[in-house]
């Protein structure tokens, strides 16, 4: 794909709108600035009236108007003509200010209360000027409607929303006539700001929109869509800043968004209505934007059912640590549709917490769905970037590899974890540096089975970032740390006396990366060998070999363990420098660091504070448990939904939002909303299973077997 013909080619679709030059002040139409009054009827009226006279520009001056919902007409422009010039929408009463009216909800056509501006089936539309539009959204009103669920610990709050927003999906998937799709009064879906629907010829220029009930803008089925200059501040839940949908020929240009989720959201139809509807999202140009705080910067999706394609993104800036993901694909098995043709350029990210670039099949619903979603045809070029969980994330499903994947200069910094390349087919990667090291690269690189003297054993690693052949070169260590060459090739036999295994993995490139420090078990029976090791299972044997599990340790599977030993045992999976101090006196981090270079921490050291151990607030800190009501609880136990949630955080791919999915299982009402992605995760991943009945038995605490048997499927997800 060529920039500058994409570039040409989109702009070339997009037809400014076309109003007469009249111009009209609101106040002849007995509008009234700085009242009390709700003006609603005199600025529809006024509305209507310049649309019959053959249209013109409707000016607002200075001051501020109290308004319920609006409805634009053709060839009519709403101007804003003054920075002391707003539009403010009530919030109390909505059943009265804002009537029920053919809309779309999260991608999904419904009838609902009316858009705070809204339009349908018009022609040469416009808002614009240095005005303000303020949505009257707050804690009290609308927002507290939904309760997001923000991370993997959020709290499970009462979500008015959820059962409306259950409903309107079940609708969907079931095909019921949108005509009995009746929201509104009684119900708490919340209407979008600014939402013109199957209209031509837009133009949306220099105002601000703050205060959103939920997305800023929403056009839907439009065609030649400007939006020039916009500031969009608002940091309600779900309050995205500018979500075309199934639109045709867009320009997003010179904008600021600070949003409560994704900046910038291309969509086109969810589930069955939009696999029906097959009106793609394309033909878009993103440039010369600002993206501060926000889950995405430019995301594609989740409402994705009937494509996205022919987008270019350049020569734009992402400034703020607040902000997840600069590029954001997210979709899964429920969607289909096809993300592809796709150019990110030319952009700086001077900080993002998440990652620069990331996209997965597993946002929301996951692999519940047998309309597999596709990624390719994507450029990702003249990149650089700072900070974050990750360099560069992209996964995909085994049946759908990502193709033609393209890679080129690209330069990130300061990341926790470089890369995650799940199922990418023949990538091209050209100049690609994440923390100093190019790629594609060694990763993962780990010993498989039980490391025992004299045993042979067997090296794995996986290629991040494309195909290439390994090499491995292992040493064994008689003491820690003073390490002996043993030879190379994929597999080993461990001499007698060796205490600690490791293993390098090389490629053509002579990009080289090494496993953790193994501790290598006596043979059961011999001087230091134990007739019990010899009757223990393989995961047992495998924790013991990683350091996530003594030696001696003779916990009974059936008993419930403790959220203390549960972090002793995770400790070689976190970062010890990520320390939780909530009730301590004492910092040992650098010490943890030192230990853990070699994969063999001491977990027994115990901090001054008697509340809990230092592992303890490790796994805090790394956020692999959570507090319980300030307190690190070491003696509490955990329940297998909390587990699910244990288990994706310390698995090393982190997906922030956990969102509110539920599991397929017999007993999915029993989970708890803030759970339920991460429980639906944990089982895709095999981490966690559902018992014979097919229940998952939310709230029954884990006991040492389950723990031992988890944690070993995700060290070996983590490739240690």
């Amino acid at each position: 794909m060529n920039k500058a013909k994409l570039k040409e080619t989109i702009l070339k679709q997009i037809e400014q709108p076309l109003i007469p030059d009249c111009v009209y002040s609101a106040l002849e139409f007995g509008v009234v600035s700085d009242s009390e009054a709700i003006q609603t009827a005199q600025l529809q009226a006024a509305i209507d009236l310049v649309s019959s006279k053959g249209g013109g520009k409707l000016v607002l001056p200075a001051g501020r108007y109290r308004t319920g919902a609006l409805q634009l007409r053709s060839q009519v422009e709403l101007h804003l003509e003054s920075r002391d010039t707003v539009l403010s929408f009530v919030s109390e009463d909505p059943q009265l200010h804002y009537p029920v009216v053919f809309s779309h909800w999260e991608a999904t056509p419904c009838y609902n209360f009316s858009p705070l501006i809204y339009a349908y089936e018009e022609t040469d539309i416009a808002v614009t000027g240095e005005g303000i539009l303020d949505g009257g959204a707050d804690q009290d009103h609308w927002w507290n409607w939904h309760h997001q669920v923000e991370n993997a610990w959020s709290a499970d709050k009462p979500d008015l929303q959820l059962e409306d927003r259950k409903a309107l999906r079940r609708m969907n998937m079931e095909g019921v006539p949108v005509k009995k799709r009746v929201f509104g009064p009684g119900h708490y879906l919340r209407p979008n700001f600014v939402q013109p629907i199957r209209c031509e010829r837009l133009l949306l220029q220099g105002f601000t929109l703050k205060n959103s009930p939920m997305w800023q803008l929403n056009p839907v089925m439009c065609k030649s869509l400007t939006v020039d200059g916009v500031t969009m501040s608002s940091h309600g839940a779900n309050n995205d800043g500018c979500d075309p949908e199934s639109c045709s020929g867009v320009h997003i240009c010179n904008c600021r968004f600070d949003t409560g989720d994704d900046c910038i959201s291309l969509k086109s139809g969810r589930d069955r209505d939009g696999r029906i509807a097959n009106i793609p999202c394309e033909d878009v140009l993103i440039e010369q934007n600002e993206f501060a705080d926000g889950h995405g910067g430019v995301a594609l999706g989740s409402e994705m059912s009937g494509g996205i394609r022919r987008v270019l993104a350049m020569n734009n800036r992402f400034s703020s640590p607040n902000l997840t993901y600069a590029l954001r694909l997210k979709t899964n098995a429920r969607r289909g549709g096809k993300v592809e043709d796709i150019i990110l350029a030319d952009s700086v990210m001077e900080h993002v917490h998440g990652a620069a670039v990331h996209g997965t099949m597993l946002y929301e619903d996951g692999r519940n769905g047998s309309d597999l979603p596709v990624f390719r045809n994507i450029t990702i070029e003249n990149i650089t970037a700072h900070g974050g969980d990750y360099g560069i994330f992209l996964e995909a499903f085994e049946e759908v590899p990502i193709t033609g994947l393209v890679l080129k200069n690209i330069q990130i910094d300061g990341v926790n974890q470089l890369m995650r390349s799940m199922n990418w087919k023949d990538p091209v990667i050209e100049q690609v540096r994440i923390n100093g090291k190019s790629f594609p690269r060694p990763g993962c690189v780990r010993i498989l089975g039980v490391p025992r003297e004299g045993c042979e054993v067997k090296a794995s690693s996986q290629v991040c970032g494309g195909p290439s052949a390994c090499t491995f070169r292992w040493q064994f260590a008689e003491e820690r740390e003073k390490w002996k060459e043993g030879g190379e090739g994929g597999s080993f036999r461990i001499p007698e006396g060796a205490a600690f295994l490791r293993v390098t993995a090389a490629d053509l490139a002579g990009n080289e990366e090494t496993s953790i420090s193994y501790r290598v078990l006596a043979q059961p029976g011999t001087q230091n060998g134990s007739e019990q090791a010899a009757k223990k299972d393989p995961a047992r044997l495998r924790l013991m070999c990683r350091g996530m599990l003594d030696e001696l340790d003779e916990t009974p599977d059936e008993l419930e363990i403790t959220r203390e030993q549960l972090a002793d045992m995770m400790l070689p999976l976190a970062d010890p420098g990520r320390l939780c101090r909530e009730g301590c006196g004492t910092d040992h981090a650098e010490d943890f660091r030192e230990n853990s270079s070699t994969g063999n921490i001491d977990a027994s050291e115990e901090c001054s504070s008697q509340e809990g151990s230092q592992a303890l607030r490790i796994a805090v800190g790394n956020g692999f448990l959570a507090l319980q009501s300030g307190s690190l609880l070491p003696e509490g136990h955990v329940t297998r939904q909390e587990m699910a949630t244990v288990a994706m955080q310390a698995c090393g791919v982190n997906y922030r939002n956990a969102s509110s999915t539920m599991p397929v299982c017999q007993d999915a009402a029993h989970v708890s909303n803030n759970y339920g992605t991460n429980v639906a995760r944990a089982l895709y991943f095999g981490f966690m299973e559902l018992e014979s009945d097919g229940c998952f038995v939310p709230n029954r605490f884990i006991t040492m077997g389950e723990a031992v048997q988890i944690l070993n499927r995700v060290a070996d997800f983590a490739g240690i």
